[in-house]
């Protein structure tokens, strides 16, 4: 399955400009718990998230203010420290690796949990 953690971006089907932009359901909560569990998220995965907030600020350093700007304007819960403002959470699922039409920038992936077996494959990159 897939969870879909962004803080703010255009409501599907209506014009950003025109109609603003909100929370994805996921990041919001659908229920008390659902949103306590995105809270708990956010801190169990700090140290991670703040790690590769570092790498990025390296490799990408002439666009870590215009990151940070847009994440400082938009963040939702002040327990993620950015500075994306999207995150997805796949699980169990295999996908293929691309990119949405109104997608910008960089991405991170990373694989956690305990492995045996299998292959991350990222074909584009002729990478296994």
């Amino acid at each position: 399955g897939t969870t879909h953690l962004v803080h703010s971006w255009p409501v599907q089907g209506y014009q950003a400009a025109k109609f603003g932009m909100a929370p994805s359901v996921d990041m919001m909560g659908k229920s008390s718990t659902q949103a306590q569990a995105v809270h708990w998220y956010y801190q169990a995965s700090a140290s991670v998230t703040q790690a590769l907030a570092e790498m990025f600020s390296v490799c990408f350093s002439k666009i870590l203010s215009k990151y940070q700007r847009a994440f400082e304007a938009r963040v939702w819960l002040m327990s993620d420290p950015g500075p994306w403002l999207g995150c997805m959470v796949i699980f169990k699922l295999q996908v293929y690796l691309h990119r949405d039409g109104l997608d910008a920038g960089p991405c991170v992936c990373i694989l956690m949990g305990f492995f045996t077996g299998g292959r991350l494959t990222l074909q584009i990159y002729k990478l296994n």
